[in-house]
């Protein structure tokens, strides 16, 4: 955990001491798509996330930020667990991860259009929308099947894992690179921003056949598209 704390120092130093920001709350929904290739079959996922955050824009943009955001972010998960044998589980646990986010904006041909990257990590517990398994129905020769799940990297705190009832380590830290395209209408009361990114998470995969199991890690880069709408509070 303290790697992960470092991080976020680090991104805090870069925000300016002195800036007057101009306050808005965001909404955003975005769709994410990937592959994770087992030895035996191809597990593809696809989930929505939503997201509610708070942002500070510095009215005049710093060399390295034009500001920063922090909120919640709620994935859709498929509610089961062993393997599929238990559905219709609701957790308001799974899928839900705290995040904060960098920024920077380039004005391109003049105030109501910009550009620009962006830089967000997320903390949280990773749904079972992320935890799969494919294979091929049982037959002579037995059932293979890939199995996969996100790699638990860091904690969570006592009092969340015990109310949860998980296990300290079963939470999730990852980053995200994005770039967006923003529309600012209303004199600047709306904001509208389509957005393109990559989410970089580790995987586990385990391949099972009457031979044996087999298993390996995979670092994977999911691309993600979504808008953002925010409203300006202050």
């Amino acid at each position: 955990m303290t790697k992960h704390a470092a991080l976020v120092a680090a991104l805090l130093l870069l925000i300016p001491r002195h800036a007057y920001p101009d306050g808005r709350i965001n909404g955003r929904m975005d769709f994410s798509r990937t592959s994770v290739d087992g030895a035996y079959n191809n597990v593809g996922l696809d989930w929505p996330g939503l997201e509610v955050e708070l942002e500070n824009e510095f009215k005049t943009p710093k060399v390295v930020l034009s500001g920063f955001s922090f909120g919640l972010r709620r994935e859709l998960f498929h509610g089961f667990t062993g393997f599929g044998t238990v559905s219709g589980v609701h957790r308001w646990d799974e899928g839900t991860y705290l995040m904060f986010r960098v920024y920077r904006q380039f004005a391109v041909g003049g105030n109501s259009w910009s550009i620009g990257p962006s830089f967000g990590i997320f903390y949280g517990i990773p749904g079972t929308t992320l935890d799969r398994t494919s294979g091929e129905p049982p037959g002579n020769a037995g059932y293979d099947y890939t199995h996969i799940f996100p790699i638990r990297n860091t904690d969570v705190p006592k009092v969340v894992a015990d109310t949860a009832d998980v296990v300290r380590d079963s939470a999730l830290f990852y980053p995200e690179a994005s770039v967006s395209l923003r529309r600012r209408i209303a004199g600047g009361g709306v904001v509208l921003e389509w957005l393109a990114g990559v989410r970089v998470i580790r995987f586990g995969i385990v391949d099972s056949n009457s031979q044996g199991d087999l298993f390996s890690e995979k670092r994977m880069l999911i691309p993600s598209v979504g808008l953002r709408v925010g409203f300006r509070i202050f």
